[in-house]
């Protein structure tokens, strides 16, 4: 799912970086599903499992420290994206890549 999310922001940065004018609704839905993936990946999973009388703590994916540091980038190129700043939504979305 992780790779998902980033070939998905791949995707966009790859949009937003032509001149395609027609696209920005699309994208932005894509934009919001890639953030909202990434929001879930990023949270604990609580399982109560238990073992031996203790209870483990929360799952967290491997990649929950990156998501998190990528994800304010990311909420920033979709607020770009929704005034059509195309410059400053490739600048917030390569930081979001860059820290992934």
């Amino acid at each position: 799912m992780f790779a998902d999310a980033k070939n998905s922001l791949k995707s966009i940065l790859d949009w937003l970086d032509g001149t395609d004018e027609a696209g920005w609704e699309r994208q932005i839905e894509l934009g919001e599903e890639c953030r909202s993936d990434m929001e879930r990946m990023a949270c604990p999973i609580y399982s109560g499992a238990r073992k031996g009388g203790h209870t483990f703590g929360p799952e967290r994916d491997p990649n929950a420290g990156r998501l998190n540091r990528a994800i304010p980038h990311i909420r920033a190129m979709l607020n770009a994206m929704r005034n059509r700043n195309r410059v400053a939504a490739l600048e917030h979305g390569r930081a979001g890549l860059a820290v992934m």
